[in-house]
C-alpha cells in the first residue's frame, strides 16, 4: 500500500531480523523469485489443499488435547476458504494472492 517495491521490501527483510523462509527462499509475492510457485502462477509445490488438511489435523489434535491454537484455527479457516473458492489445486503460499483479492472486496 505504500508503493515499496517487493523486491526492494524483501531486500531489506532479508538484511534484518526478520529474515525467514518465506522472505529469502519461498516468497510468496510474483515476481520476487525465480523458480518458486509465486512466479509461476502458483503452479507446483505444496498444495493448498493438503495444507488444508495438515491445518485439520492440527486442529483436531489442539481441540482433543484441549490446548487453544487461534492463529491455526484462523489458519485452517483460510485455507478451507481457498480450496471453496478455487484455490485448490495451487501452491499454498497463493494465500498471498488470496488475501489481496478478499481485502479489495
Amino acid at each position: 500500500r505504500l508503493g515499496l517495491d517487493p523486491k526492494l521490501l524483501a531486500t531489506i527483510l532479508n538484511m534484518s531480523s526478520g529474515r525467514c523462509w518465506s522472505s529469502d527462499t519461498y516468497n510468496p509475492v510474483p515476481g520476487v523469485m525465480e523458480g518458486v510457485p509465486s512466479a509461476n502462477n502458483y503452479q507446483g509445490g505444496f498444495g493448498t489443499t493438503l495444507m488444508a488438511k495438515d491445518l485439520g489435523l492440527a486442529q483436531n489434535t489442539a481441540t482433543n488435547t484441549k490446548t487453544p491454537v487461534p492463529l491455526g484455527s484462523l489458519a485452517h479457516q483460510i485455507y478451507r476458504m481457498m480450496c471453496a473458492r478455487g484455490y485448490a489445486s495451487k501452491d499454498f503460499s497463493s494465500v498471498f494472492q488470496f488475501l489481496r483479492e478478499e481485502e479489495g472486496q
